[in-house]
């Protein structure tokens, strides 16, 4: 929606533009910020649906974005595309959600492991056995490059600087590299669910 849509002021009944309740929400005014939450939330669902995988809800992420649209309201920049500055807290809390999933799955695959290094085997640790397997064979399928970086960041604890300095590479290469890494690391565990 651009900044010429028409909203109703409900003090005065005069009709306001987006921009306009851009400057309310920046001042604290939740009705401002209920008029764009209504007026963009379905859209947002539907974009954080469908980047999502079906074990992780979409209306959490959705509450979540919101959240911090209002925690951020003092950086809107009101000459900018407000669609846009909320797309990318979108774009950011879904991967921020794909990175926990994933890391969630390597710290169970590890705590697996170790489990698994008892004497006695059950099946919850065959499985957990043959899930990290699977974590290992994603990992191999990896590019080159990226499973190093992976592999610094995620099983070496490196920071992103730290890879950076290593490898002789920005930070930006590292935090692109481990994103492909994560998403594809997703894909591949959904094969599996």
């Amino acid at each position: 929606m651009n900044n010429q849509a028409k909203f109703l002021n409900l003090k005065e009944r005069q009709p306001i533009s987006e921009s306009e309740l851009i400057l309310q929400l920046q001042n604290g005014e939740t009705r401002a910020f209920e008029a764009l939450f209504h007026l963009y939330k379905k859209r947002v669902k539907g974009f954080v649906h469908k980047m999502l995988p079906p074990n992780i809800p979409s209306d959490e992420v959705v509450t979540t974005v919101f959240v911090k649209v209002w925690l951020k309201r003092n950086t809107i920049d009101i000459t900018k595309n407000f669609s846009s500055f909320l797309f990318v807290i979108a774009r950011n809390q879904v991967l921020d959600e794909i990175k926990a999933a994933v890391n969630q799955k390597i710290i169970y695959c590890e705590t697996a492991r170790m489990e698994s290094l008892a004497p006695q085997t059950t099946d919850d640790e065959n499985d957990a056995e043959l899930l990290e397997n699977k974590l290992q064979q994603a990992v191999e399928k990896l590019p080159c490059r990226r499973k190093q970086i992976f592999t610094l960041s995620r099983f070496e604890g490196l920071t992103y600087r730290q890879i950076a300095n290593k490898l002789e590479i920005s930070e930006n290469t590292v935090d692109t590299q481990i994103r492909k890494s994560l998403l594809f690391l997703r894909k591949e565990f959904n094969n599996l669910l």
